[in-house]
């Protein structure tokens, strides 16, 4: 009998052992435990943004508004890789030290008690709808992302997998799994609310370009992320061509005139010369190629920077409109 107590003991004992010792210590208090005597020593989670140059560690006093949930507690558990390639003090030559790690279930308390306690009044709900970003919008937020200088200091990753750019900040090629939205939104919009003095500078951006540059960042990393595709919307089902005559008349034949042989008054001193839509047909050009360069200009499809980009002046309705009218009109020199 002493023996089989004796053996019981111990695997009671080897049981407790097993078993992580957060889902002992109790939610919130073993989360505060581990943060305020563990994590406080680098990071900070309270008190007013300050120069990274006066810090050890990112702070975290936003964290519950700042990381999906999914990353996070892959962070935690130590499955994700170094935000910053040279120590997020770039301006110190030292070693980076392993970051704490824990178990899952740990990881589990933690993360929910930074959801539920490390939030920002200035993180709103953000204005952009990654459920309208259109695959065009992500090309030119890439291009925005190397016009604005983005490149100099954030690494990304090319069509091989090799790391372009500067390793001074952090990297962002997979971006779109970690950050939230609404607080991508509001960092973008001025980093220097976040990280005063330390290398991110205000961009002079225009709302609409912000909304590429921001969806684009979001598209980074996350595997067949879903474009939108608007030709396949509602407007685009009740598309009239009458409607479209009127539009085509009233904005595109400025240029390319009234019958679409390229001779609108806008069209004098013109180089090049406004398309001759008379001449193409139009009726067989793919419905989003058609959409890209009336809403984003003739640029966004390698076409003259005199094409305007009428996207912020035509309501979708009178776009799927003069869509629909010149693919009826225009069909080239088909018998």
């Amino acid at each position: 009998m002493r023996r089989i107590l004796v053996g019981f003991f111990v695997v009671l004992a080897l049981v407790f052992l097993l078993i992580p010792s957060g889902l002992w210590a109790g939610g919130d208090g073993f989360a505060e435990k581990i943060i305020y005597t563990q994590c406080k020593n680098c990071h900070r989670f309270e008190g007013k943004p300050k120069s990274r140059f006066d810090l050890k560690a990112p702070d975290l006093m936003w964290s519950g508004v700042k990381y999906q949930r999914p990353w996070l507690l892959r962070w935690l558990i130590g499955q994700e890789d170094n935000l910053y390639p040279n120590g997020y003090r770039w301006d110190k030559l030292r070693f980076s030290g392993k970051h704490m790690i824990l178990m899952k279930e740990e990881a589990v308390v933690i993360a929910d008690y930074m959801e539920k306690t490390f939030h920002d009044p200035r993180v709103k709900k953000s204005s952009i709808d990654l459920s309208t970003f259109t695959e065009m919008e992500a090309r030119l937020g890439a291009l925005i992302f190397r016009e604005y200088s983005c490149l100099g200091c954030h690494q990304l990753k090319d069509d091989n997998g090799k790391k372009r750019g500067g390793p001074v900040s952090v990297d962002l090629f997979d971006a779109g799994n970690r950050y939230s939205l609404d607080w991508w939104t509001r960092f973008a919009e001025n980093p220097q609310d976040f990280t005063p003095h330390s290398g991110e500078y205000l961009a002079d951006i225009s709302p609409r370009k912000l909304r590429h540059l921001i969806g684009y960042v979001m598209t980074l990393g996350v595997k067949d992320f879903k474009f939108y595709e608007p030709w396949k919307a509602e407007p685009f089902k009740i598309a009239d061509v009458k409607r479209g005559a009127k539009v085509y008349k009233e904005y595109c034949a400025q240029c390319h005139g009234l019958k679409g042989k390229g001779d609108g008054p806008g069209a004098k001193g013109l180089n090049p010369k406004p398309t001759v839509h008379a001449d193409l047909p139009l009726s067989d050009f793919p419905i989003n190629y058609l959409y890209n360069l009336i809403y984003f200009g003739g640029k966004s499809v390698g076409k003259s920077s005199n094409m305007p980009d009428w996207g912020l002046t035509l309501p979708m309705q009178s776009l799927a409109d003069v869509i629909a009218y010149v693919r009826f009109t225009f069909k080239g020199h088909k018998e």
